[in-house]
């Protein structure tokens, strides 16, 4: 008989059909939450001392207490973990505001709730078509905080999907590149890796980029001009479900060859072999 999913809400195991937060949490109310997510390999999860460390900067952030300790977390998950049959997942830590009674103060507990969904195998073809990006004027509020908050990533990716293209890039007042709706952005400009350090949320897959490519390319950490785009010889994106994953195409600007990228590639076995060899 197949095992069935299993969520954690609030202190009980429930079915994702069962499970369910109050509708005066200010996190369905307001948008007033934290989250996380994060992935499994062969059901170990991947750089989760980085996710609770951005999990509670987050919340610190926006003035919201967790009440949990790291010790409680680290336990729910590896609790989700055992109980569900995935080889690889991905897990959402949500932390929301708690219960108002007045509609905007949170006056109850924060509740915590750990989701698992299945991931597929990694999908070297995947990696091969590369994808499509629209950039968009639109802005995230407080993009250093993972909150629930989603009202412009949302709008974005809507317009990515009306377009034909796989996501969108924000791109602010002063014409600088910032992210995509749910991943980092980085570029070569020749043997140089340039990534945006501010206005982002610094990604945990981001982070792990950077160290591969140390020692290996020149980085630089500084704002992408939307004007400096069409000499890029290499882009990419990063995210704890995406890993590495080229991007060949920005509105109407095709980069580069139009293929994915040497840099690019060796990058990903870079990140391939980390995996394999468990150095997470």
């Amino acid at each position: 008989m197949e095992q069935q999913t299993s969520w954690y809400v609030g202190g009980r195991w429930v079915h994702p059909d069962e499970a369910s937060i109050p509708l005066t949490d200010v996190a369905v109310l307001r948008g007033y939450s934290v989250f996380e997510s994060l992935r499994t390999y062969d059901r170990r999860p991947f750089r989760l001392e980085d996710h609770l460390d951005r999990l509670y900067h987050s919340a610190e952030l926006i003035d919201l207490a967790i009440p949990y300790t790291r010790e409680e977390i680290r336990a729910v998950l590896e609790e989700t973990i055992r109980r569900n049959p995935f080889r690889h997942a991905s897990l959402r830590i949500l932390v929301t505001g708690g219960v108002s009674e007045d509609g905007i103060l949170p006056s109850g507990k924060p509740l915590l709730a750990v989701l698992i969904t299945p991931l597929p195998e990694r999908d070297l073809e995947a990696f091969k078509r590369g994808l499509r990006l629209i950039t968009c004027r639109l802005q995230r509020e407080a993009p250093e905080a993972k909150t629930t908050s989603y009202i412009a990533a949302v709008r974005a990716f809507k317009e990515a999907v009306r377009r034909g293209a796989a996501d969108a890039l924000f791109v602010n007042e002063q014409g600088q590149v910032l992210e995509a709706t749910r991943s980092n952005f980085f570029v070569f400009r020749g043997d140089t890796l340039v990534t945006p350090r501010e206005g982002i949320l610094p990604g945990v897959t981001r982070a792990v980029v950077l160290e591969l490519a140390r020692g290996r390319f020149p980085i630089e950490e500084r704002p992408i001009a939307l004007s400096e785009l069409p000499s890029v010889d290499e882009a990419f994106l990063t995210a704890s479900s995406k890993e590495i994953m080229p991007v060949l195409q920005i509105d109407d600007l095709v980069i580069g060859s139009g293929q994915p990228g040497p840099r690019t590639w060796e990058l990903e076995q870079r990140f391939i072999a980390l995996v394999e060899q468990g150095r997470f």
